[in-house]
């Protein structure tokens, strides 16, 4: 199973031109991430937004321009190309890939592809173009710049499908080496199962993260069965109590490695949430860490920006004043998943019941039984709390048990472990066999 991975979300309509993106590049780097993901950069619909794909072999003129300029995108096409070229080698040259954002379940109500491929879509009775949607609540909500593409019954199957390979190939061979599919079980089990395979053939280092918020859990396991390196976690809606976040990871923490996140473009800002609480914000983040295989953070969270990333309007005027500064704490969190086999990996938690409820703990092993870890939290705003774990070498199943927290690291850990957590201070013990 494919070991875990650190990600930093380069939000590209926060920062502008491409160029730019690279200006960020060593202050990620020293995060130590591993990967860089971009919302999709592709020509919008009328709408604007960045997920109502127009062309997907034009690029939005922010990116190569640096200007609003939506007059004659095929003007900018090897501009463009180039400009990824050099992101992606940039990227390389610090040790971090490219990762970016596909939409294939649907295109901009106005794309070309509607008038010369008709039969790639999904028609409404009277012939017109059917909109996707999605429930909110009692309520159907359809979305008017979308079409949605017949990706399971088009009369033109097969072109249909060697188009998004054809499309997958080409930005693979700019440099890009992972996808994070948007909205993944919308689109048939089938396709992935072409798509994936097919593209490593030519290209074995690319990866595939089906993005599955939402979905019912057949649906996830049926993702996870398609050929996916990672699928998306629910951890951030967790509150560290609810039985439901331990069903989900009982059902699919050995079907496919997880990524999870604090907050990201759909969502309010974490430090929003929280209400500026860096304590909170570097405790969500190695809890995130240390439970999921995969982590990821939305340009800004390490810096609090409160403003929540809009898929339309968002532009480099967004970019706001830093409200605190964890990068150092992200990086040693960071440092540390990279360092184990057992915080590379999703497999069963046992929680850990502690002080009445008012800490939280957990112990996970590695998938070979080698390594075990024991983390405990104080996920209170104020107030320190001893924690006491009696018996814990019989939890570890050895003697051989060491302090690998970020801080404040123990330098003997003994069997009848005791330590006075401070609020949102994340603690993990380690062993090996």
């Amino acid at each position: 199973m494919k070991k875990g991975i650190r990600v930093y979300n380069l939000y590209p309509k926060l920062v502008g031109h491409m160029d730019k993106w690279i200006e960020h590049f060593d202050r990620i780097q020293a995060m130590n991430f591993d990967w860089i993901y971009i919302n999709p950069i592709n020509y919008p619909g009328f709408s604007g937004s960045d997920y109502a794909i127009k062309d997907h072999y034009l690029y939005h003129p922010l990116y190569v321009t640096g200007k609003y300029d939506f007059q004659h995108p095929e003007k900018h096409v090897k501009q463009g190309n180039d400009l990824l070229k050099k992101v992606c080698k940039e990227a390389g040259a610090r040790g971090m890939k490219l990762m970016m954002d596909v939409v294939i379940n649907h295109t901009a109500f106005d794309s070309p592809l509607a008038q010369k491929h008709p039969q790639w879509y999904v028609r409404n009775p009277d012939g017109s173009l059917r909109h996707p949607g999605a429930m909110d609540g009692n309520n159907w909500v359809e979305w008017k710049d979308l079409a949605q593409i017949d990706n399971a019954h088009s009369s033109d199957r097969q072109n249909l499908w060697n188009y998004w390979l054809e499309m997958f190939v080409f930005y693979c061979s700019l440099g890009v080496r992972g996808f994070r599919c948007d909205a993944a079980y919308h689109v048939p089990a089938d396709l992935w199962r072409f798509l994936i395979p097919r593209v490593k053939e030519q290209f074995p280092d690319a990866i595939f993260l089906g993005e599955t918020l939402g979905c019912q859990p057949y649906q996830v396991i049926e993702v996870a069965e398609a050929g996916f390196d990672f699928i998306s976690n629910s951890f951030k809606w967790w509150n560290l109590r609810d039985e439901w976040f331990l069903e989900q990871n009982r059902q699919y923490a050995r079907r496919a490695p997880s990524i999870t996140f604090p907050e990201n473009h759909d969502t309010l800002r974490y430090a929003h949430e929280t209400n500026g609480n860096q304590r909170m914000a570097i405790m969500k983040y190695a809890l995130g860490a240390y439970i999921c295989s995969s982590i990821s953070i939305t340009i800004g969270f390490e810096f609090g920006f409160r403003r929540q990333i809009h898929v339309v309007h968002t532009d480099p005027s967004w970019w706001e004043p830093a409200l605190y500064d964890i990068s150092s704490e992200l990086a040693k969190i960071n440092a540390i998943k990279a360092q184990y086999d057992v915080l590379q990996e999703d497999n069963y938690l046992d929680i850990l019941h502690l002080n009445d409820g008012r800490l939280f703990g957990f112990a996970k092993e590695s998938l070979n039984g080698k390594e075990k870890i024991v983390v405990l939290a104080n996920p209170e705003t104020h107030g320190t709390h001893t924690v006491r774990v009696p018996n814990l070498f019989y939890i570890m199943g050895t003697t051989r048990v060491e302090d690998i927290s970020p801080n404040r690291k123990a330098k003997h850990v003994t069997d009848n472990f005791e330590h006075q957590l401070e609020p949102g201070e994340v603690k993990v013990l380690y062993a090996t066999r």
